[in-house]
C-alpha cells in the first residue's frame, strides 16, 4: 500500500542531511513524500540560492510538493507558532510517517521544529526523528534505514548544498561517516538513523 511521506527541516540541507536516502526509498517505491523547510538559512548564505537548492533536491527526491514556513532563520520559535504552520501542511497532505530533527540537538532552530513537529502530528502514529551534523552524542537511534541504493543520491543531493561555507564540505564528509557507522551498526553498508516519536506497529 502507498501512503503519504512528510519530512520536516529547520533549514534548507537538514532534511537532505537526515532523511535523503530513506525519502528517496519512499518515492522509489510510489509513496507521496512532502518536504516543508521553515526556513530559507539566510543566515549562512543566500535565501534565493538555498531555495533553488531546496527545488533541485526535491526533484531529485522525488518529492511531491515542497513547502516553505517562512521563519527567520535562527528565530524558530518554540510555540503555537510553529505548531499552527507544521499542523497546516500535516492537514493538507496527510502523512502517514512524519520525518522531523531531533530534539537532542544544539541548534534551537532544531530543537524548536522537532517539538513543534510532535505537536503538529499529534495525530499521526508514526513519527521518527532523524539526525544532523548539530545532534548530541545523547541522540540514541531505536530504527534505521539501509539506504546502500540511495546512498551516492544522498550524497549528490548534499553537494547541492556546498556553495554555503567551508565547513559544509567538512559536514557532507561527516555525514557520510556517520551513514557508515549506522551501517556498521545496523549489520548494513550504510544507514541512517531515526529516534522514535511514535510508532504504532499496525499487524
Amino acid at each position: 500500500m502507498l501512503i503519504n511521506i512528510l519530512a520536516v527541516g529547520a533549514h534548507p540541507d537538514d532534511i537532505e542531511a537526515g532523511c535523503a536516502g530513506t525519502l528517496a526509498l519512499h518515492a522509489s517505491r510510489g509513496d507521496r513524500v512532502y518536504l516543508l523547510v521553515l526556513t530559507r538559512g539566510e543566515v549562512s548564505g543566500d535565501p534565493q540560492v538555498k531555495e533553488i537548492a531546496c527545488k533541485k533536491s526535491a526533484e531529485l527526491l522525488g518529492a511531491a510538493d515542497l513547502f516553505f514556513g517562512g521563519f527567520k532563520d535562527t528565530m524558530v520559535p518554540d510555540g503555537l507558532e510553529t505548531i499552527r504552520v507544521i499542523e497546516g501542511v500535516v492537514d493538507q497532505v496527510k502523512p502517514d510517517i512524519v520525518y522531523t530533527t531531533s530534539f537532542k540537538d544544539v541548534h534551537q532552530d532544531h530543537r524548536n521544529s522537532s517539538y513543534a513537529t510532535l505537536s503538529a502530528a499529534r495525530n499521526c502514529k508514526r513519527i521518527l526523528m532523524y539526525e544532523t551534523p548539530n545532534t548530541l552524542k545523547e541522540f540514541s537511534p531505536q530504527l534505521f534505514t539501509d539506504i546502500g541504493m540511495m546512498f551516492e543520491l544522498k550524497k549528490k543531493v548534499l553537494h547541492l548544498f556546498a556553495h554555503e561555507s567551508k565547513r559544509f564540505e567538512l559536514a557532507a564528509k561527516a555525514i557520510g561517516g556517520l551513514a557508515l557507522f549506522r551501517g556498521f551498526q545496523a549489520g548494513v553498508r550504510v544507514a541512517e538513523a531515526f529516534e522514535v516519536g511514535r510508532f504504532v506497529l499496525e499487524i
